[in-house]
């Protein structure tokens, strides 16, 4: 049964006794003054029996405990021990001197009951929606975006381990009768066996062990049937997610027999404790495991009115749309401007922003440097469909193809004749038996005004303005606990990136409030007795 806030205030609650100990511009005393803006129990009554069973302990209480560990980035049991020993938190949390606190399971369950029932993005909505009350945060607003590296929790592991733990996950729920019915080459798939002992430096050995393993993948895989109508979905997802192990890390050689393959497939599984992980990178040399957080921030209000969580090797400029799709729909933030580094820059993405009426402020990605002229020396008549090269040679012949995406694309092709004549030929184009080559995207036009624009003297001061204060708020929410995930999941992972949003959005409300005297109709803390 929903459990709620006992209004009745007694001599022995902490801000009765204890307010004169607590800052009055603290984090503690502005969640002791706006405690019902932030959350209420009501809010949480469609997730609650509300006439039947033993009360609950007050939901919104479990939520600013939950923001409280947040913001000092404590794991549970350090939370329930700072709600038992220290008086801050129990002046945040507006409960008597003596409350015990409660079982520290009880924070996971919630957790667990905030994404059964799609709650996850409440308590950021409501910062929001206190931001729009005090005046901060308009309907329309001018945004920055950008995203940042989120550490996985899970274990990642080589294709060897990977392949172990895949059987060994389906071995695990199987039932005895089927699991009895499997013969495998080797003993190195219970809870306690060790990793097979091999001489790992030779080639030989290594293949020996990745034929035995391979067989066993097999055999385990052939006893699963995943069109089975009564198959356990768990025992289902295992059987799937080993059979894409193996196909994304194994091929055969010449002989039949299985090998590794060489390089790194696009969408690599790196974890079988943590399926969703993948291998990222922010730059050529800094590469991670895990996810990505994306958020977008006011500009004016310094408020981050959105941020979500992606796998690691998902594009930044993949998350945008849906960002600020969710902004307006959900949050009723629309977005006026979007500013953003290159990453943000692609035709595929002015264009986005153009058909939504969104003005996109970011550097066009410029064409890959081969060591030649580049295509952007090159005249591009879109009109007209010609181009001009820099010694003044002109083509309107072109073939036309599409590209990964599916988009029809044109290169144009410069005459043979005309680039074995020019004295720069080397120093544009190594081809033999036709000359230079240019090609031309579907949103080329995109592209071209994006790189006039961003020439210009007013672009640069706003690009230049706008992007630093978003490395700072990241490095805020880093402060918090977000440069690693403290769950396995995306979902479970984007629920730890909303409650981090939740409490930064909140210290920059908080910090507002008291520099201008903002008035939300709450009263003032009553005087402790002393």
């Amino acid at each position: 049964m929903l459990g709620k806030e006992d209004r009745q205030t007694s001599f022995f609650d902490t801000g009765f006794m204890c307010s004169h100990l607590i800052d009055k511009n603290s984090f503690y005393a502005k969640m002791h003054q706006f405690s019902d803006k932030i959350i209420t129990d009501d809010e949480f009554a469609d997730i609650y029996y509300l006439d039947n069973g033993r009360p609950s302990v007050p939901p919104a209480r479990i939520t600013k405990v939950l923001i409280l560990e947040t913001y000092e980035n404590l794991s549970d049991r350090e939370a329930l021990e700072m709600l038992r020993f220290n008086i801050k938190w129990k002046y945040a949390l507006n409960v008597p001197v003596g409350y015990e606190g409660f079982d520290r399971s009880l924070l996971v369950y919630f957790r667990a009951r905030f994404l059964i029932n799609n709650k996850e993005k409440m308590v950021f909505k409501k910062t929001l929606e206190l931001a729009r009350e005090a005046g901060l945060l308009k309907k329309e607003v001018d945004q920055v975006i950008d995203s940042t590296p989120m550490l996985g929790a899970g274990a990642v592991k080589d294709t060897y381990e990977l392949l172990r733990d895949g059987i060994r996950k389906i071995l695990s729920l199987m039932d005895k009768k089927k699991k009895s019915r499997i013969n495998l080459y080797l003993k190195a798939y219970g809870k306690n066996d060790p990793k097979p002992k091999i001489n790992w430096e030779d080639k030989k050995e290594r293949q020996e062990l990745l034929s035995l393993l391979v067989f066993d993948v097999r055999e385990v895989l052939s006893h699963v049937d995943g069109n089975q109508e009564d198959i356990d979905n768990k025992l289902k997802d295992a059987a799937n997610l080993l059979a894409k192990i193996v196909s994304q890390d194994i091929e055969e050689d010449k002989e039949n027999k299985p090998k590794i393959k060489k390089g790194v497939a696009k969408d690599r599984v790196i974890s079988t404790t943590d399926p969703e992980m993948r291998h990222g990178r922010k730059s050529s040399s800094g590469k991670f495991n895990g996810y990505k957080t994306h958020l977008t921030k006011d500009v004016e209000s310094d408020i981050i009115t959105n941020i979500d969580v992606s796998a690691g090797n998902c594009p930044d400029q993949d998350m945008a749309e849906p960002l600020i799709d969710e902004a307006k729909e959900e949050f009723g933030v629309k977005t006026k401007s979007l500013t953003g580094d290159g990453a943000y820059g692609s035709s595929d993405m002015q264009k986005k922003m153009s058909d939504k009426e969104v003005e996109l402020i970011s550097k066009a990605q410029v064409p890959k440097n081969r060591g030649k002229l580049s295509k952007e020396e090159f005249d591009i008549d879109l009109k007209e469909e010609k181009v001009v090269c820099p010694e003044g040679n002109t083509t309107d012949k072109y073939s036309k193809s599409k590209d990964a995406q599916g988009e029809r694309t044109k290169t144009s092709v410069f005459s043979k004749e005309d680039c074995q004549a020019c004295l720069r030929r080397n120093e544009c184009t190594n081809a033999k038996n036709t000359g230079r080559t240019i090609r031309v995207g579907s949103n080329e036009e995109y592209l071209q005004k994006a790189r006039q624009r961003q020439k210009t003297k007013e672009f640069q001061e706003i690009y230049n303005e706008r992007r630093p204060p978003i490395e700072r708020k990241i490095a805020e929410l880093i402060h918090h606990g977000l440069r690693k995930t403290r769950y396995r999941g995306a979902r479970k992972s984007r629920l730890q990136a909303l409650f981090t949003g939740t409490a930064v959005n909140l210290k920059r409300i908080f910090k507002e409030q008291q520099a201008k005297k903002i008035n939300f109709g709450i009263p003032e803390a009553i005087p402790a007795l002393i």
